[in-house]
């Protein structure tokens, strides 16, 4: 009787522990990202300046991730789906939004994943560019710090 008492224990422990991590996990990546290139002055001067911005929501039928990315040359306004894999978050393009200016994705394209690791004792969110690649030619080597958690400040997101 004892025995059967301490596997129910188990259980609900396993059942409680699963049940509550999963979610946790899918929602420890609801937020803002942000990720700044900055390519120097044009020959004429003008700065050559990106602001990416990816707000990643939770519905009911998971994680949607916002991307815009607004600056030198550039008008990005994408839906894509964002799906968790352990420590990794890959996001596929879903469909544009109403400010894009060129269309280069097809649906399910893998735009690019971000992946957690701690070095040192303290937590990177590396890129893995896909589809996605970002403006300036520096900045287009996967597996480098590009997007960058933003601090709560009130605003759902940097742009409108």
């Amino acid at each position: 009787m004892k025995s059967l008492a301490k596997i129910c224990i188990a259980s609900f422990l396993t059942l409680a522990f699963f049940g509550i991590s999963a979610p946790a996990q899918k929602t420890d990546w609801v937020g803002s990202y942000e990720f700044y290139e900055d390519g120097g002055k044009t020959t004429g001067g003008t700065p050559i300046f990106v602001a990416h911005q990816m707000d990643i929501i939770e519905t009911d039928d998971g994680l949607v991730a916002m991307i815009q990315s607004n600056g030198y040359q550039t008008s990005r306004d994408l839906v894509a789906l964002a799906k968790p894999d352990g420590d990794k978050l890959n996001i596929y393009f879903e469909s544009y939004g109403e400010n894009n200016t060129f269309e280069p994705y097809q649906k399910g394209d893998l735009l690019f994943a971000l992946e957690r690791k701690t070095k040192k004792g303290k937590t990177e969110l590396l890129t893995t560019w896909g589809k996605f690649m970002p403006i300036v030619p520096k900045n287009e080597k996967s597996g480098q710090v590009y997007f960058v958690k933003a601090e709560k400040t009130g605003e759902e997101s940097v742009f409108p």
